[in-house]
């Protein structure tokens, strides 16, 4: 059984509103079983969970966190919390995001994507430490970016329908 993915907005941007949350939400939940048939890491919890939180942020508020519960008060691109009681938490900075996509030419869409998906592989157990074990873990986030990414234009259309 898969946990279910909610997206929350605590930053509003021009290309970040509520239909762009929604529909990130939707492609992170269509993603889960292709997640789940990867082999897990050794810290895996994503199985086990009911609920993931994912929460858009920005870099003033993951600074806050990255500083309380990891003692480095930088911004970051993105937090994953194994809470208990079947909850896990992605905290993604939409700023960092937005700054890495422009100073590397891609779409803003993909990049805060990716890292909302990056926190779901680190939930999965995959871990990022070393340069091996990033290899890994890129080999499981990046074809489920390429394959489940929504274009701007499902939103719209899916809303539509609702």
């Amino acid at each position: 059984m898969s946990p279910q993915v909610e997206v929350y907005l605590h930053v509003r941007l021009p290309w970040l509103d509520e239909l762009a949350a929604a529909d990130f939400e939707k492609a992170l939940n269509r993603l889960l079983p292709a997640l789940l048939a990867q082999p897990a890491g050794p810290d895996h919890v994503l199985s086990e969970l009911e609920h993931v939180e994912v929460s858009i942020v920005d870099d003033k508020t993951i600074s806050s966190v990255h500083a309380e519960f990891l003692h480095d008060p930088t911004s970051t691109d993105v937090i994953t919390f194994p809470l208990g009681n079947g909850l896990g938490e992605v905290v993604v900075s939409a700023e960092t995001a937005e700054r890495y996509a422009r100073k590397h030419g891609i779409p803003l869409r993909e990049e805060v994507f990716r890292y909302m998906v990056h926190g779901l592989v680190h939930l999965h157990g995959y871990l990022d430490a070393t340069p091996a074990l990033r290899r890994e873990l890129f080999a499981v986030q990046e074809p489920l970016v390429d394959g489940f990414l929504p274009s701007p234009q499902e939103v719209h259309t899916d809303n539509a329908r609702h």
